[in-house]
């Protein structure tokens, strides 16, 4: 039994004499370190473009791709805003004229959807935006009463500036205005003040 024990323990030490050697016969010799070393520190690979730019290009690269998306959704919201309508009624005009004009503008080929606003939800809306609870309060009527409206989306391949022209001929319509030219009158008038 020692003689096995002995065998094994010196397996075990030429094992390790063995990992020994293989570990010193892993590193480089001396020359390979300098020569490796030098390169290293005289940066000859600095010579290729792309690794001499690579900061500077994945930079160009980031302003590349956040202007495109950032283009990109400008168009697209500013599709949103000039596509989107208001058609905005005659003052005193009664609520069977308004449906009136609802079925008209529904029959308008052209037209993505339409919704009607009330002068309540208008007054719900600007105060909201506008006004606190302390000042809203002190409305006892609304002011926006006469402010109703239909919201009309305009189909992606139908004119808008045709069925905007087409909306306003009809009677009772005052106004027609696209989302975009109702916040540049919204920053006028606050200009105003």
């Amino acid at each position: 039994m020692n003689n096995i024990n002995n065998g094994m323990i010196q397996n075990t030490a030429i094992s390790e004499k063995d990992l020994n050697h293989a570990v010193t016969g892993i590193t480089m010799p001396e020359q390979m370190a300098d020569a490796l070393l030098a390169d290293c520190l005289h940066a000859k690979h600095t010579r290729n473009f792309l690794f001499r730019y690579s900061r500077l290009i994945a930079a160009a690269l980031a302003v590349i791709i956040f202007t495109a998306v950032g283009t990109t959704s400008y168009a697209a919201y500013n599709l949103y805003q000039t596509k989107n309508l208001m058609v905005f009624f005659d003052y005193g005009i009664s609520q069977e004229q308004i449906d009136a004009i609802g079925q008209e503008l529904s029959a308008i080929s052209g037209l993505y959807s339409l919704w009607f606003k009330s002068g309540d939800d208008a007054w719900i809306d600007f105060q909201q935006q506008y006004l606190t609870e302390d000042i809203a309060a002190q409305f006892t009527e609304n002011p926006l009463k006469d402010s109703s409206s239909y919201c009309v989306t305009v189909k992606l391949n139908a004119d808008t500036n045709t069925l905007r022209e087409q909306i306003e001929q009809i009677d009772g319509v005052r106004l027609v205005n696209d989302l975009n030219e109702l916040k540049e009158a919204e920053r006028s008038s606050s200009k105003v003040r």
